[in-house]
């Protein structure tokens, strides 16, 4: 069935779309800054090696000059010994005390078996620090100094902040230009992919309105095949169609499910509402007496048979809104607000508002008809039996909405129906 399985169809895809456009763009960007990132760690850590090098040998050299200078003084004392508490040992003591040393600096002088014999300045054990030692050898001593590499720490620091912004400026700049050439690679790419995606979706339009168009037409064609066979040439169901909009408009408001969407599925789907008396014998469905109990039990069964020819439809493909619509439609809309209707006795609510707006409808429609087995009435005795059924036959919501747009029914009523219904409606009277 070309009307159901239009709505399986693949609609072009979204082209070019801002999101995936982005999603390049940042990609471009992320795999650029990763190149800038390894660039700076590999020649940033080059770099710094240098520097604590050179500032590792200059380190090193100051700590050797000061060890040398100082045992050189002390060396030059005219005396026997150095050993604390000796005159020797008080004068080097002297020296130690004179010396200006720069920020965390230790000089020691230990003897041959490693014992501390004189101890000057401060350096804290957790201080990162270089050495030197000078041989006392008239002495049987070595005097060490220990430095703070406070300068290796200060330039290696000062290397780290100079190479960070630089590297951080040329990334800037490389990452900025590849993003402007990735922006121009992307729009140029953009622009057919637009056009393209243009070409697709008139087509698709072209293709979506012909299938609803040919759904449409093969909706009411097969309605009206079935309704030909009792009523005004099929204007029957032209007629439903109108009421069922008019109404469903009029009842918006009281009833969130119905939009502009529900209205026109509903136009479509009152058409089928009476599609199962193609079941019914034609003996019975065009008697121009009374029905027998028997018949109208019979009779009765259009409702199931509409239902289920419908449901065989839907299980062979898929679930189909407007098809879910058609069968409560086709099933439900001989039901009673008051549950005394037929085939299933619901009650209220429990009816599809569907099919409750469609019962309205189509009862209107048949008392101001002509049938085989009666005339037609007018329109306000129409309205007056309607009314009659307020919160018993019809939901008391919908039927308000009828009597404040019963004028628009009666002018529907006229307009189409054609000169063989009004003659028939004539000679009736």
């Amino acid at each position: 069935m070309l009307w159901l399985t239009m709505s399986q169809n693949v609609r072009p895809a979204k082209l070019g779309a801002a999101p995936a456009r982005l999603l390049i763009i940042a990609v471009i960007l992320l795999a650029q800054a990763l190149v800038v990132g390894m660039g700076w760690w590999s020649g940033s850590q080059d770099v710094l090696t240098e520097v604590i090098d050179e500032y590792t040998r200059r380190v090193e050299a100051a700590a050797q000059d000061t060890a040398s200078g100082v045992a050189l003084a002390i060396a030059k004392l005219d005396v026997d010994s150095i050993e604390p508490g000796t005159p020797g040992g008080e004068r080097v003591e002297a020296i130690l005390d004179s010396l200006e040393l720069p920020g965390q600096t230790v000089i020691s002088l230990t003897d041959r078996e490693g014992r501390e014999l004189f101890h000057a300045g401060v350096l804290e054990s957790s201080t990162p620090s270089y050495s030197a030692s000078a041989p006392l050898n008239r002495f049987n001593a070595t005097l060490t100094v220990r430095s703070e590499s406070e300068q290796l720490l200060s330039a290696r620091d000062a290397a780290t902040s100079e190479i960070k912004h630089r590297v951080l400026l040329g990334g800037a700049a490389i990452i900025m230009l590849t993003g402007v050439v990735a922006l121009a690679l992307v729009a140029l790419h953009e622009r057919r992919l637009v056009r393209a995606n243009r070409i697709l979706s008139k087509a698709y339009e072209s293709q979506t309105e012909n299938l609803l168009s040919a759904r449409e037409g093969m909706i009411v064609g097969l309605a009206k095949l079935a309704d030909y066979r009792d009523t005004d040439t099929g204007e029957h169901l032209d007629r439903i169609r109108e009421y069922s909009a008019v109404l469903a408009n009029e009842a918006r408001k009281d009833f969130a499910e119905i939009n502009d969407g529900y209205i026109e599925s509903l136009k479509l789907a009152s058409s089928l509402h009476d599609i199962g008396k193609v079941g019914i014998p034609d003996s019975i469905l065009l008697k121009p007496g009374k029905l027998t109990p028997t018949e109208r039990s019979l009779i009765e069964q259009h409702t199931r048979f509409g239902a289920d020819t419908l449901r065989s439809i839907r299980d062979r493909y898929g679930n189909d809104e407007l098809l879910d619509m058609s069968i409560d439609i086709a099933v439900s809309h001989h039901e009673r607000w008051d549950g005394k209707g037929y085939p299933n006795g619901l009650a209220g609510e429990d009816i599809p508002l569907s099919a409750r707006i469609v019962s309205i409808a189509d009862v209107y429609d048949a008392l101001t008809s002509v049938r085989v087995y009666k005339k037609a009435m007018t329109h306000d005795e129409a309205v007056a039996v309607l009314r009659e059924g307020l919160g018993t036959q019809f939901d008391p919501m919908l039927l308000d909405a009828f009597l404040r747009v019963a004028d628009e029914f009666d002018k529907i009523r006229f307009g189409m129906q054609s000169n063989y219904s009004i003659t028939r409606i004539a000679a009736a009277a």
